[in-house]
């Protein structure tokens, strides 16, 4: 039999959540059984890091969000490709995916939801432009996959009738690629941290992700460790500004903006704490990723968080928007190296037990294979009358 061609549509092609997921994703699949090939809605380092990984892939761009030059582009790559099943991340692909989809005759198709619709750093009028197209588009997908739980009721609150066709596959990480053995020291030597404290951020610096609280709760925290330095992982929008704010505060000589970094497990293992100070997230990477280094975590108590951190057990999570609270905790976890390293290593076995890539890939292939089966599309009550 010939290998069964899987598209996936992705979000975009920088390297977000998404983007991971779609990694770890093309670097597990059995090629005997899927061709895997790739679609980015525009130009970016995701597209490149894939080719050199051997994906096939193309770029359709998929702006504004009602382009018909767009769909038609995406549905000729579609039938051109032979694609049984169409994979879609984020509520723009969704919703391109589906129409074009449909269009192209794909037999599968799958819309995979990685934050909610009313988190999106977006006008309310697009959310709720976004959340009207995907309720009519509905009955033109197979399933729906949310990375949380937190995820899948949020969909079903915007539209109950999704319910028949959501279902819940968590994020999940590689351990062996975040083994103890990675060289912090490395990273503090290279970058000048020194023998302080270290925090350490990953994240792309945009509003959502919250670094500004983060650095509202430095100013605390340095007068009880004066060579505390917080260092911070990603790019975006929002870097001179929060490099503005650093100054304002009088804490830009204890920030250190690395940019985005392929590969972060050193620096996880150069940092004393990982902070999330998130004002939203569907099941982050990060966190997973940190715990499986042992590390302990303090974050934002937002959305699938919580399925991930066991308050006080594997980390400590605080209310979005706190500064003091998130001062707070950290102090917490400084002021107790026993507390930290108990947490750290309860994180990592959570991790082992319930958040590998292992899982989320077998989960996922589940599902996948399940809309080939005739029967496994939900009937909604118009299919049931033509019937």
């Amino acid at each position: 039999m010939k290998p069964i061609v899987l598209a996936e549509l992705a979000g975009s092609a920088g390297y977000g959540g998404g983007e991971r997921y779609l990694e770890l994703l093309f670097d597990r699949l059995d090629h005997t059984r899927f061709r895997p090939f790739l679609i980015c809605p525009e130009p970016g380092p995701f597209v490149g890091k894939m080719t050199a990984r051997g994906i096939p892939t193309s770029v359709v761009h998929l702006a504004p969000l009602f382009n018909p030059v767009a769909l038609f582009n995406l549905v000729r790559v579609l039938r051109r490709e032979r694609v049984t099943i169409l994979q879609t991340h984020g509520a723009r692909a969704n919703v391109y995916g589906r129409l074009a989809g449909w269009l192209a005759g794909v037999p599968c198709v799958v819309s995979t939801v990685h934050n909610s619709i009313k988190d999106y750093e977006v006008s309310r009028l697009k959310q709720w432009v976004y959340g009207g197209i995907l309720r009519l588009t509905l009955p033109l997908v197979d399933r729906i996959i949310c990375v949380s739980e937190a995820t899948r009721r949020d969909v079903l609150d915007d539209c109950s009738e999704a319910a028949a066709r959501a279902t819940t596959v968590r994020n999940g990480v590689d351990l062996a690629s975040f083994d103890r053995q990675s060289d912090g020291g490395k990273i503090r030597r290279e970058w000048c941290l020194g023998s302080g404290p270290v925090l350490l951020t990953v994240a792309r610096l945009t509003e959502q992700k919250g670094h500004r609280f983060l650095i509202e709760a430095l100013p605390g925290l340095l007068s009880e460790w004066p060579t505390l330095v917080c260092v911070f992982v990603g790019e975006g929008e929002c870097r001179e500004t929060l490099r503005a704010l650093a100054r304002e505060k009088g804490v830009d000589q204890s920030c250190c903006f690395v940019g985005s970094k392929d590969e972060v497990a050193d620096w996880y293992a150069a940092a004393d704490v990982v902070v999330l100070p998130s004002l939203s997230e569907g099941f982050p990477f990060v966190v997973l990723e940190a715990l499986a280094m042992s590390r302990p975590v303090v974050a934002t108590q937002v959305n699938g968080v919580p399925e991930i951190i066991e308050d006080g057990r594997t980390g400590l999570l605080v209310p979005p928007r706190d500064h003091q609270a998130l001062e707070g905790a950290i102090r917490r976890v400084l002021r107790d190296p026993a507390l930290a390293a108990q947490m750290g290593s309860a994180g990592r076995a959570r991790v082992a037990a319930r958040f590998t890539v292992e899982n989320m890939l077998a989960e996922t292939i589940a599902v996948l294979e399940g809309t080939l089966v005739p029967s496994s599309r939900p009937v909604d009550g118009s299919e049931r009358d033509a019937a």
